[in-house]
């Protein structure tokens, strides 16, 4: 029996391909696709530095609560000046290396209010970090890396930085960019977790900067003008702090350890969009409080409690109108000076 063979047997059969019109749809769904999951891990991301964040400063205020417990119930200056008192005999081990005296200019914590600090003179960051013993801590009781000859050249000969962070605090020229390299994990633990979003030091990790209302020097150590006669170094108490849980020690800066409790440096005039993006970062303003946290700050307060605030315009008036009408940092119920006053 003969098998007939038609043309429909002899084809091979159609194997269906995507259409560019199906390739497209496929490709868009896999880039939305690939967007929410980047900003989830960029969101989850943001959230666990944020709380980071919060408990470096909660960390802080311990150290400090502990520092009052040792000091008949100082509060942690945001400034000193130990000068005097080491010439006078007193035993200081905070920032006690002669070489500070050589660079201080280098060695800035804060280049916004032009105080070079040499030795036996520094802030709460130093204080701390001598009393805990951080250098060890945290692995930064070092020689400088440093090519002697580029410090030869810099600063004379025969000056040696031993042992330059057992003592101070790692802060910006040249210490931090060095920390930094030289311990590319180096978890600062005065630093947000977040970096500066402007500034001198745009880019390094942000500073936690303590109000100047605290400020323990002497208004001879104070004065550029030589003006000034007392020599009395002046601390506040706890006790002497009318309310605690309105009153800022710590913000997050862009300019350094220190803010001064004036209202320039907490002014802030830099222009967002809605995504909460700086249009222009390095406009000149003299505000250095940093949003960091997409518009928002951080503020340990002196009892210990850390508020989150968003952007704003000014440090308000001594007495602000009705909380709602006044939207300045004062407005919110948040207080920066005349912290021992009703």
């Amino acid at each position: 029996m003969r098998t007939v063979w038609s043309m429909n047997m002899l084809r091979k059969p159609k194997t269906k391909g995507f259409t560019i019109i199906e390739l497209l749809v496929v490709i868009s769904i896999i880039a939305v696709l690939a967007a929410i999951i980047n900003a989830t891990v960029n969101g989850a991301r943001r959230s666990a530095n944020t709380a980071k964040s919060k408990i470096k400063l909660k960390q802080i205020s311990e150290w400090m609560q502990l520092w009052s417990g040792n000091n008949d119930d100082r509060v942690l200056p945001s400034q000193f000046d130990f000068v005097e008192e080491a010439a006078a005999g007193s035993a200081i081990a905070v920032r006690n290396n002669p070489g500070l005296n050589f660079y201080p200019g280098d060695d800035d914590d804060n280049p916004y209010d032009l105080l070079n600090r040499g030795q036996y003179v520094g802030t709460w960051a130093d204080i701390l970090w001598t009393e805990n013993n951080l250098a060890q801590a945290f692995g930064a009781m070092r020689l400088l890396d440093f090519d002697q000859t580029k410090i030869d050249d810099a600063y004379g000969s025969d000056i040696t930085p031993v042992g330059l962070w057992e003592t101070d605090s790692p802060d910006i020229y040249p210490t931090e960019p060095v920390i930094f390299e030289v311990y590319e994990d180096f978890e600062h633990p005065f630093r947000s977790t977040f970096e500066n979003t402007r500034g001198p030091a745009k880019g390094l990790p942000g500073f936690f900067a303590a109000n100047d209302f605290f400020d323990a020097r002497s208004n001879i150590d104070r004065d550029p003008f030589g003006e000034a006669t007392s020599q009395v170094d002046w601390y506040y108490t706890n006790s002497m702090i009318k309310a605690p849980s309105r009153s800022v020690y710590l913000v997050d800066s862009v300019a350094g350890e220190t803010i001064s409790n004036e209202p320039e440096p907490w002014e802030y005039a830099l222009e967002y969009i809605d995504d909460m993006q700086i249009l222009n970062p390095d406009s000149d303003t003299l505000g250095e409080v940093d949003f960091r946290y997409g518009g928002s700050t951080m503020l340990l307060m002196l009892d210990g409690s850390i508020k989150k605030e968003r952007t704003w315009t000014e440090l308000g008036p001594p007495d602000p109108p009705p909380t709602g009408a006044d939207q300045s940092l004062y407005g919110r119920g948040i207080r920066v000076d005349n912290l021992d006053s009703r």
